[in-house]
C-alpha cells in the first residue's frame, strides 16, 4: 500500500446570500492582508536592510483585529495568507520571479483548516463562522482518509471547495512495458511504439471566439456594469478552455500509467523555450510574429502541467517516471546511434546519414528518449 495525499474539488450549491458575502469578503480581506504584508516586507528592507519572517509579520496580525471585516475572517486563514506570501518569496531566492501584488480576481481563494468533517460522506461540511455548505458531490472522499484542510475558490461560475487528505492506495500490477515520450506542437504526444497522440489545439478552436469577446470588452466602459457582464463572460470561456484542457491531460496521463510501467520524457524547460523574439532597438529580433506564434501554441499544450499529472500519477500508482536531458535527442539516430542534424529532412522525417534509417522524426526522439531513460536506471 502506498501513502498518498490527494485533493478532490467540488463545486458548492445553495449558498444564501449571507454566506456568499462572508466569503466574498475574506478573500478581499485575505488579499489586503497580503498586500499589506509584502508592503511592510518591502519598506522594513529597504529602509533598515532587515529581512522580516512569517513570524515577525504574524504578530502583527493583532494589530489587525480592531478591524472588524478582517476580525470576521478565521484567524488560521489570515496566517495561512502570510505563508503564501514567504512560499513566494523563498520561490523568489530559488530564482523565481519577486512576488507580485495580490489582484482582485487573480487572489482569488482562502484556505481553513478547522473544518467539521462529520458529513462529508453526504457532501456537506461545515466551516467556520459560515456553517453549513452544500456541494455537488460528484466523487466519494475514501472513509479511511485523513482530512487535512479546505481551500475556498472564486471562480467565474461560482465558489467552489477544494479538500485535501491522505489516504492508502493499492499500487497497480507492475509490468514491463516502457514508453519514451515525446512532446511537439504538431502532435500533442509521439510514443516510442509509433503511436502519435492528436493535439486539441484549443486556443485554435476558441480563437474566434475568444477575440469577439474580448473586442466587446475593449468597447465598453471600465468599471460600468455591462464591463463587468462582458468581463465575467469572457472569464466563463477562458475557464471553459482551461478545464477542457485539464480534462484532456488528465485522460491521456491515466490512460498512460494505466499501460505502462516506465514512462520517459524529456525535462523540458517552457519558459526557455516561450522567450520573446522582439530583441531591442540595437538588435531587433527576427521572425517576431511566427515565434509569437509558436509561443501560442506551445504554451497553449501545457506541457509542465502535463508532466506534472504524470510525475505525481507515477507515484500514486507505483510507476518509474524519469526525466531526461533532452540535448541531441532529435539528432541522434535511434537505431545506431550516430549524430548529424541534417538527418533530420524535414519537421517529420528523418533519414540516418550514415545508416539510411527511414523514420517519423517523432518517433525516432522517442525512441531516443526511451533508451536514454533505461541507461540512466541501469
Amino acid at each position: 500500500m502506498l501513502q498518498v495525499v490527494k485533493t478532490y474539488k467540488y463545486k458548492l450549491r445553495n449558498l444564501s446570500v449571507a454566506q456568499t458575502q462572508k466569503l466574498n469578503s475574506w478573500v478581499g480581506a485575505c488579499r489586503f492582508v497580503y498586500n499589506l504584508a509584502l508592503e511592510t516586507k518591502q519598506y522594513v528592507y529597504k529602509a533598515y536592510g532587515v529581512n522580516l519572517s512569517r513570524f515577525d509579520l504574524d504578530k502583527e496580525l493583532k494589530t489587525l483585529k480592531d478591524v472588524e471585516w478582517i476580525k470576521d475572517v478565521p484567524s488560521q486563514s489570515l496566517q495561512d495568507v502570510l505563508q503564501r506570501l514567504e512560499k513566494a518569496y523563498q520561490s523568489f531566492f530559488k530564482g523565481g520571479g519577486f512576488p507580485k501584488w495580490a489582484k482582485k480576481g487573480k487572489y482569488n481563494s482562502i484556505t481553513l483548516k478547522s473544518v467539521n468533517w462529520d458529513n462529508c460522506e453526504k457532501g456537506r461540511f461545515v466551516l467556520p463562522k459560515l456553517g453549513e455548505v452544500k456541494t455537488f458531490y460528484s466523487r466519494e472522499i475514501p472513509k479511511e482518509a485523513k482530512l487535512r484542510r479546505a481551500t475556498i475558490i472564486k471562480e467565474s461560475d461560482g465558489f467552489y471547495i477544494s479538500i485535501m487528505f491522505s489516504t492508502t492506495i493499492q499500487p497497480l500490477p507492475s509490468n514491463n512495458q516502457t514508453v519514451g515520450l515525446d512532446w511537439g506542437v504538431e502532435h500533442f504526444l509521439t510514443t516510442s511504439d509509433s503511436e502519435h497522440i492528436a493535439n486539441p489545439r484549443l486556443f485554435q478552436r476558441y480563437q474566434k471566439k475568444l477575440r469577439v469577446e474580448k473586442r466587446s470588452l475593449s468597447r465598453k466602459k471600465k468599471g460600468e456594469s455591462n464591463f463587468k457582464k462582458q468581463a465575467r463572460k469572457l472569464a466563463k470561456l477562458q475557464t471553459k478552455i482551461a478545464r477542457i484542457r485539464n480534462d484532456f491531460q488528465h485522460k491521456i496521463s491515466t490512460g498512460l500509467i494505466l499501460k505502462y510501467g516506465s514512462i520517459s520524457v524529456e525535462n523540458l524547460k517552457v519558459r526557455n523555450m516561450t522567450g520573446s523574439a522582439k530583441g531591442n532597438a540595437e538588435e531587433p529580433g527576427k521572425n517576431v510574429k511566427a515565434k509569437a506564434g509558436l509561443n501560442r501554441a506551445i504554451l497553449d499544450t501545457a506541457p509542465s502541467m502535463f508532466l506534472d499529472k504524470l510525475e505525481y500519477k507515477s507515484k500514486w500508482h507505483g510507476r518509474t517516471f524519469v526525466k531526461i536531458n533532452p540535448k541531441h535527442t532529435s539528432q541522434i539516430c535511434s537505431e545506431c546511434g550516430h549524430k548529424d542534424k541534417e538527418s533530420r529532412i524535414t519537421q517529420a522525417k528523418f533519414v540516418c546519414s550514415s545508416c539510411n534509417t527511414e523514420l517519423n522524426a517523432d518517433v525516432n526522439a522517442a525512441k531516443n528518449i526511451e533508451a536514454r531513460a533505461f541507461a540512466s536506471i541501469r
